[in-house]
Order: structure tokens, then sequence, then C-alpha cells
């Protein structure tokens, strides 16, 4: 099917007809989707792996909930194109709460 796809773009491409395509507009989304997701998960890896000494665990434990729930925008609202609230909602939680703890736990 992913293949069929991008020959069909291809195609639109080669005869100046790829402005408001459909599948072109497919493409683009499932292609920024996962681009999103992949570098959130690879953040969330990042910080799970080597997180910086000098700041402490509920800090960490915040800056990888912020990229996971990034990817989970990325991936379920961008690529797949759904209208849900919960990675959005779970994003600005999750935003927040590094603040909070950086205000409790200093650092």
């Amino acid at each position: 099917m992913l293949h069929d796809l991008l020959g069909q773009v291809l195609g639109e491409v080669a005869f100046g007809r790829l402005g408001r395509s459909r599948r072109a507009q497919l493409l683009f989304r499932l292609s920024f989707g996962l681009l999103g997701a992949v570098l959130g998960v690879i953040g969330a890896v990042f910080f799970l792996r080597d997180p910086p000494e000098t700041t402490n665990i509920p800090m960490v434990a915040s800056m990888i909930a912020v990229f996971l729930s990034l990817a989970c925008f990325s991936l379920f609202n961008i690529g797949m194109a759904r209208p849900w609230r919960w990675p959005g909602i779970c994003f600005v939680a999750s935003f927040v709460s590094l603040f909070v703890t950086r205000i409790l736990f200093g650092r």
C-alpha cells in the first residue's frame, strides 16, 4: 500500500499535479507524524539512559513524560489525523510538571 502511494505521488510530481492532491497530503501527514513520534521517543530514551547529573529524579521523569506525550501527539493527532484530546492534555500536564518539580525540588 505504501509503495503504491509513493508511486502515485511521484507520478503526480512528474506530471505537475501535486498541489492539493489527497495522496500527497496523506503522505506528508504520515511522514511528519512519524518523524515527530520518532524524535519524541529518541528524546525520552536519551533522558532515560543518560539523565543530567544536576537534576533530580522527578525532573527527569517530567522530561521523559514531555517527550513521550509529544510522540503520542505527533503519531495520533498528526500522523493518523485523529482529533483526540488526551495526547495534548498529557503534553500540557507534563510541561507544567517540569516547572512544578523545578519549583518544589530545586536545582
